[in-house]
């Protein structure tokens, strides 16, 4: 018995490293997918307001205006948001929010893209980048009124 003293001091430390990487492994995956399913929701709701918004196009600044909007609906949840807003996913940014207006043959919106771009997660121990994702197409049921200027 004199030869198996210590093994367990080993068995504790050896086992404790293991129980330590599958825990922080759960915390990182955990983390990561709480934040991927805030985006989706976010991304899921700008979509569904630029899907119903008047599409305002008298000028270009119209037209981006209005994919301003969409961008801020997005990221802080509201289309006008205060200034001292804070996003509804930690460090997201308007910038980080692409909105692709697609056309029909006409030159009308037959509907809308929006999804993310170069927005990266850490979580603690790696970061995880989404690009193109999450990201969703919505057929455009909006008012088009290509007159009409932006408010």
């Amino acid at each position: 018995m004199r030869s198996e003293r210590g093994h367990a001091m080993l068995e504790l430390a050896v086992s404790a490293a293991v129980m330590i990487s599958f825990l922080a492994g759960t915390f990182q995956f955990g983390y990561t997918f709480h934040v991927y399913n805030q985006l989706v929701t976010a991304v899921g709701n700008g979509g569904r307001y630029a899907a119903m918004r008047t599409y305002r196009a008298a000028t270009p600044q119209d037209v981006e205006k209005g994919k301003a909007a969409i961008r801020n609906m997005v990221v802080y949840g509201d289309a006008r948001p205060a200034p001292d807003a804070a996003p509804v996913v930690p460090n997201l940014k308007p910038e980080q929010v692409d909105v692709q207006w697609v056309m029909d043959g006409t030159g009308s919106p037959s509907g809308v893209a929006v999804s993310i771009s170069n927005y990266t997660v850490d979580a603690v121990f790696k970061a995880f980048p989404f690009h193109g994702r999450p990201g969703v197409e919505f057929p455009y049921v909006g008012r088009y009124s290509p007159s009409e200027n932006e408010p």
